[in-house]
């Protein structure tokens, strides 16, 4: 019988070939299709058929880049360790893939994201295979994890010792309570809403590190003592570092902590809540010292509207307890800024004030940037308030200054200038807190079991560490430094129309030419795509094509 099968395989193979070398096709195929061999959905367009112009019918435009994207990127991540090998594995790496094209290109809601699929890229999905893959990726959180810290890590020579970190919040369009969503203080501003804590590590270039989650109630102060024990003992257990966080991590225990596990600190200090006498000092002003430090040493706002590659800075450096240092300096345009901002303020409260010069307290809900300003009037029957001229002047006196707080040593100006540089680098964290939110619509989210809800983070958390991967190629690669938004504009316009000929049911689907953008990401990640026509021959096993174990 084997005999038998291998001489009607030879003979079909001859048949076959035979056929082939009588027909010219009407387009030649590229080398790289007949590298791939026979699709089981597609073959070249053959000659010998008669095309009716009239008779074609455009059927559909499918979308192709952010599928090809998340196949490369997927294996240049190592992601393909989050599964295994096996048949029943190999289906859900496929489904993950898609889910992550989707991520990257229209993130929506899981029932959001089908449908896109559906008409976008014609590719079949249920809704319940999708929620169970968020089961599945809670189960290998920590290896997606792991995967990708080791991944930012081979990017470097050592691993990363400037670790840049913030916490934020991603709330749910739900007002019900459970173990991890409580009510909290909601930086978007969503009180009513439950919500949940998200603590984020990442390099200076904003690549990712490690994640943790937190309930809702959680103080974002205390996330930082609970990450970084976790953290040490499961990932950096033998290395220090120094980790620059923004001044709501600044507590004298959060410090220690710190200390504690072999880490320095650079963390942003609240001036206006120190002692009576430190806060003399800080206002002194006469005793700054006056240096030239690079634009990077600012803050990222400044240092892209500024013209010149240098500013003059004050600064001074104050000895606190415990082996801390206070490094605050002064800026000119700081100093602009903040009076401008509280003008701004000033003139929004004008508005409110009656013609005595008076404001109700009900009318200030709302308001607490104004209410700084003001004191509580006096001979008035009912709650009201006045414009306090002392409280304005006194704010003023801050107009410029920042500091931050550091156990590293300050004795030079190349110390203070690196100290700086570093803290301004957390402008990445925060970009890195922005293309989750408003990019890959990390929130809000409507899943309500523990399970699917570190599943969907997981799922975002991959697809940005994509993003951020593919960044870093096309600038290394391509010196373009591409933001979220054009990728995945560049993403979405790589596309194929499929042709119907209304007169056999025959479909060619014909890809369109690529954008410059897109011919920069297809060559960073080694995508070579072809223009030559193609005809489907299944339309089912197209539909499947994602789906399909290969």
């Amino acid at each position: 019988m084997r005999a038998l099968g291998a001489k009607i395989i030879e003979s079909l193979e001859q048949e076959r070939a035979k056929k082939a070398s009588s027909q010219t096709l009407l387009f030649e195929p590229s080398v790289e299709e007949a590298e791939e061999g026979i699709c089981r959905y597609e073959r070249p367009v053959e000659d010998g058929a008669y095309i009716k112009i009239s008779d074609m019918v455009n059927e559909a435009t499918i979308i192709e880049g952010p599928m090809n994207a998340a196949e490369k990127l997927y294996d240049l991540l190592g992601l393909d360790h989050i599964f295994k090998s096996s048949a029943r594995e190999m289906g859900k790496v496929s489904l993950l893939k898609q889910a992550l094209a989707n991520t990257m290109a229209h993130p929506s809601s899981k029932r959001g994201m089908v449908q896109w699929l559906r008409e976008a890229c014609r590719s079949e999905v249920s809704v319940d295979r999708m929620y169970r893959l968020m089961d599945t990726l809670c189960e290998r959180e920590e290896t997606v994890k792991r995967i990708i810290k080791s991944q930012t890590e081979g990017l470097f020579a050592s691993k990363p010792t400037l670790i840049l970190f913030d916490a934020t919040t991603l709330y749910y369009e739900s007002f019900k309570e459970d173990g991890l969503r409580q009510c909290g203080y909601s930086k978007d501003a969503k009180f009513k809403e439950t919500q949940i804590i998200m603590a984020l590590a990442a390099t200076t270039e904003g690549l990712p590190l490690w994640y943790e989650i937190f309930p809702g109630k959680t103080w974002e102060g205390d996330s930082i003592k609970s990450f970084v024990s976790d953290w040490r003992r499961n990932v950096y257990e033998e290395s220090g570092g120094v980790v620059v966080a923004d001044s709501g991590m600044l507590t004298k225990e959060n410090m220690a902590k710190l200390n504690e596990e072999g880490l320095n600190y650079i963390v942003g200090a609240r001036l206006k809540s120190m002692k009576k006498s430190e806060k003399a000092e800080i206002l002194e002003l006469s005793s700054y010292t006056s240096f030239t430090a690079p634009v990077h040493c600012f803050d990222e706002a400044d240092s892209v509207s500024d013209t010149e590659n240098k500013r003059i800075l004050k600064y001074k450096v104050m000895k606190l307890e415990g082996g801390r240092n206070l490094l605050v300096t002064w800026d000119s345009k700081r100093a602009e800024k903040d009076a401008c901002d509280r003008e701004e303020l000033l003139t929004r409260l004008e508005k409110k004030l009656n013609g005595s010069g008076k404001v109700k307290g009900k009318n200030l809900i709302g308001n607490r940037g104004t209410s700084r300003f003001l004191k509580v009037a006096e001979g008035e029957n009912e709650a009201s308030y006045e414009r306090d001229t002392v409280k304005i002047e006194q704010d003023g006196k801050w107009d410029g200054l920042h500091g931050i707080m550091t156990d590293l040593p300050l004795g030079t100006e190349e110390e203070i200038r690196e100290a700086l540089s570093r803290y301004h680098s957390l402008w990445k964290i925060e970009e890195s807190f922005r293309i989750s939110k408003s990019d890959l619509k990390i929130r809000p989210m409507y899943h309500w079991t523990e399970s699917r809800i570190r599943g969907h983070i997981a799922l975002c958390y991959i697809s940005f560490a994509m993003m951020r991967q593919l960044q870093k190629r096309l600038l290394l690669q391509q010196q373009d430094q591409m933001s979220v938004k054009r990728i995945r504009e560049a993403l979405l316009g790589e596309t194929s129309v499929i042709i119907r000929d209304k007169s056999n049911g025959r479909r060619l689907r014909v890809p369109m030419e690529q954008t410059s953008e897109m011919k920069k990401i297809n060559k960073v990640l080694g995508i070579k795509r072809t223009t030559v026509p193609r005809e489907i021959t299944s339309m089912v096993q197209y539909r499947n094509r994602y789906n399909s174990v290969q």
